[in-house]
C-alpha cells in the first residue's frame, strides 16, 4: 500500500528588523577670515550643535557683541580675541568652540554657516566687516537661504532684526517664556549697538558724499547704494527711475539751531550754498531747505550748532494739495536721502 507524501510546509522566517539609525548630527559653523593691517590673514573655523541655539538670531548676536567689544576697547580683531570672546562666558548661551576642519561647500551637516570677514578698525572706530549668513536643511532637496551684509552697519542692523523676529516667534509661548525674555533683552542690546554704529559713522558721511558730488547717471546711483550700505540701511531704487527726480547733492549751513520734534525726530533748516553736476538746484526754488532727520541720526543732528556746514543729498520735487474749495496749491519739496557734516568747510571747533 503506497503512502502519499504530503508536501513539506515552507518555512516562514522574517528577517530581523533593522535598528533605527541614530539621527545625523548637525552643526552651526562660524568661519572667520581676519585680515590685519599688513595684509596677513587668520582663519578660524569653529562649530557647535545646531540645537537649540545654533540658529541665525542667537549666533549673529554673538558676532555683534564681539564687534561692539572691539569698538569699546579699540582692539584690532584677531583669531585670538575672537576665540577668547566665544569661550569667555559673556554670551549667555552656547557658542561655537569645537574645531571644524571640514570643507563647508562639500559638507551637508551644517544647518547654519556664518561666513565672517573682518579687517582693521576704520576711521569710525569699528572693524571693517562683511557677513554672509547661510541657512539650510540637511535633508535631500531641502531649502537653502543665503544673505550678505557688506558693512558693519548693515550687519548690526541685521542682528537687531533677526532677534526681533525671534521675539515674535517666541511671544505667547508659555513654555518658552524665559527664552523670550532673554531674546527681548538681547534685542534691546542689539538696537543699542546698531545705534552706536550709526552715530559713529555720521561724521564721515559728509566726506563720503563729497567724494561722489560730481558723479552722474549710473555712477551716482551706485554711490547712493554704497552710502545706504555704509549706514546699514536697505537701498531700494525708485520703481520708475526714468521719471524720478535726479539725485542732487547740495551744500550749505544750518540757518538756526535744530528743533527736536515730539516723535523723536530732528528738524533742520539748511541755507543752501550750492549744487553740483548736471542737476543744478533751480533758481526759482527756495534757498532754505527744511530737512527732517529720523532714527539714530537725530541725536547727532540735534548736537549741531547754527552755522555748521553740511552736505545734503536728495531729490527735488513738487506736491499739489487742495487748500480751499477747488483751489489747488503747489509746494516745493526736497526728499532728503542723506545729510552729513561737511568737514572740509566746517571750522575745527564745529567739525570736532
Amino acid at each position: 500500500m503506497s503512502r502519499s507524501a504530503a508536501p513539506a510546509a515552507e518555512s516562514t522566517t522574517t528577517p530581523a528588523e533593522k535598528a533605527p539609525e541614530p539621527p545625523r548630527p548637525t552643526y552651526a559653523v562660524l568661519n572667520a577670515v581676519i585680515t590685519n593691517k599688513e595684509g596677513g590673514e587668520e582663519v578660524l573655523r569653529l562649530a557647535m550643535p545646531s540645537e537649540p541655539f545654533g540658529t541665525a538670531a542667537w549666533q549673529m548676536w554673538t558676532v555683534g557683541l564681539y564687534l561692539a567689544r572691539l569698538y569699546r576697547h579699540q582692539v584690532q580683531p584677531s583669531a585670538a580675541t575672537l576665540r577668547a570672546h566665544l569661550t569667555s562666558g559673556l554670551v549667555p548661551f552656547p557658542t561655537p568652540t569645537m574645531r571644524f576642519p571640514y570643507g563647508l561647500l562639500h559638507d551637508s551637516r551644517p544647518t547654519l554657516i556664518l561666513d565672517l570677514e573682518l579687517g582693521p578698525l576704520d576711521a569710525s572706530g569699528w572693524p571693517k566687516t562683511s557677513l554672509v549668513v547661510v541657512e539650510q536643511e540637511v535633508k535631500p532637496l531641502g531649502w537653502t537661504r543665503a544673505r550678505r551684509f557688506r558693512t558693519l552697519r548693515a550687519t548690526a542692523m541685521a542682528v537687531r532684526e533677526e532677534l526681533d523676529d525671534e521675539c515674535c516667534r517666541l511671544a505667547g509661548k508659555k513654555e518658552q517664556r524665559e527664552l523670550f525674555e532673554l531674546a527681548d533683552k538681547l534685542c534691546q542690546q542689539a538696537g543699542t549697538i546698531h545705534q552706536r554704529a550709526l552715530e559713529s559713522a555720521a561724521p564721515l558721511l559728509g566726506g563720503a558724499v563729497r567724494e561722489g558730488m560730481h558723479a552722474e547717471g549710473e555712477e551716482r546711483e551706485r554711490l547712493m547704494v554704497e552710502l545706504e550700505e555704509f549706514c546699514g540701511r536697505d537701498a531700494p531704487l525708485p520703481e520708475d527711475a526714468a521719471s524720478a527726480s535726479p539725485v542732487q547733492t547740495v551744500t550749505g549751513h544750518l540757518e538756526r539751531a535744530p528743533e527736536a520734534l515730539a516723535d523723536g525726530t530732528a528738524r533742520l533748516h539748511v541755507r543752501l550754498a550750492g549744487a553740483c553736476g548736471a542737476a543744478p538746484w533751480r533758481a526759482d526754488r527756495p534757498s532754505v531747505v527744511i530737512c527732517t532727520v529720523q532714527g539714530a541720526a537725530a541725536r547727532g543732528a540735534l548736537a549741531l550748532r547754527p552755522g555748521t556746514a553740511v552736505v545734503v543729498v536728495g531729490r527735488a520735487g513738487t506736491a499739489t494739495y487742495q487748500y480751499e474749495g477747488d483751489i489747488r496749491r503747489r509746494v516745493d519739496t526736497f526728499e532728503v536721502l542723506h545729510i552729513g557734516v561737511d568737514l572740509p568747510q566746517s571750522p575745527p571747533a564745529t567739525a570736532a
